[in-house]
């Protein structure tokens, strides 16, 4: 069955974005979206203002990109009194960085009719759990680790 099917048999043409001059605290919102729809999605497709795809923020390059502020010493001092509400409000100010840094560029592009056989070779080669799909010069859809992970387990059960 696998030989068989496409890239557009399995690939989610929902998708968080945005653009990239917004902030971290914008891409998280966009992430948490799209995870009450999808909850395995953990990343972000990032396009310019005039459509070029960019890259992908993952939530390890979002973590990355907050961490250090929220690790400072002088936004969490041992002075609050109500640490939930000193943690929430460092997050809000630790991600309006913007994205730029913490993107992700190398990221492996897929055709809707490539062989279920190339997503797989793609993710081993990449190391990575997720790949766009591209047609014409635009992302059509994004194809996920366990997008393939339901397919091989679903052709294993008889």
């Amino acid at each position: 069955m696998m030989l068989r099917k496409r890239v557009w048999d399995i690939m989610r043409e929902d998708f968080a974005s945005v653009r990239e001059d917004s902030t971290l605290s914008e891409a998280i919102t966009a992430l948490r979206e799209i995870r009450s729809r999808q909850a395995d999605t953990s990343f972000v497709l990032v396009f310019s203002k005039n459509d070029k795809f960019m890259g992908v923020l993952s939530m390890w390059n979002l973590i990355q990109g907050i961490g250090p502020c929220l690790l400072k010493g002088s936004v969490l001092d041992g002075n609050e009194v109500d640490w939930d509400s000193a943690f929430a409000s460092a997050c809000r100010s630790c991600s309006q960085v913007r994205i730029s840094d913490c993107l992700q560029h190398d990221i492996p592009m897929l055709r809707p009719n490539d062989p279920l056989a190339r997503v797989l070779e793609v993710f081993l080669d990449y190391r990575r759990g997720r790949a766009v799909v591209e047609e014409g010069g635009r992302i059509i859809g994004v194809v996920c680790m366990a997008d393939l992970f339901k397919e091989i387990s679903d052709s294993l059960m008889p």
